[in-house]
């Protein structure tokens, strides 16, 4: 049964700099897979393969899930994210955070907090 209190998207309520952590940690994501997708190497002439596996047409997606995501942040309307959506975030944030300037890590870990608890 579905929880009555999720049936529109879970709402995360982030300040400011919540939501710049949480977008810093977007545009991350996004540069290290496009990085990850346009590497090339000696064998294949500067023209990367096209996706093959399904852990590729899945890191795929979750790029496009990602894209819509910031799109979302960068809205004025309130964030509202469905189940894989959190889930999205929340790994996003926890590869952030490790390598996360001093700055943005409390913030980090609170966002987190509040993504597990809506999980």
């Amino acid at each position: 049964m579905a929880d009555p209190k999720h049936d529109d998207g879970a709402r995360l309520d982030l300040g400011d700099e919540e939501q710049w952590v949480l977008h810093a940690a977007l545009l991350q994501y996004l540069d290290e897979r496009t990085d990850e997708a346009t590497e090339s190497t000696p064998d294949d002439h500067g023209f990367p393969d096209p996706p093959s596996s399904k852990d590729e047409t899945a890191a795929g997606e979750n790029s496009a899930a990602a894209v819509d995501l910031l799109d979302a942040l960068e809205d004025e309307e309130p964030l509202r994210l469905d189940r894989e959506a959190l889930l999205l975030v929340r790994e996003l944030l926890s590869e952030y955070l490790a390598g996360a300037p001093l700055r943005d890590r409390a913030t980090c870990r609170s966002v987190l907090a509040a993504v597990r608890d809506e999980l």
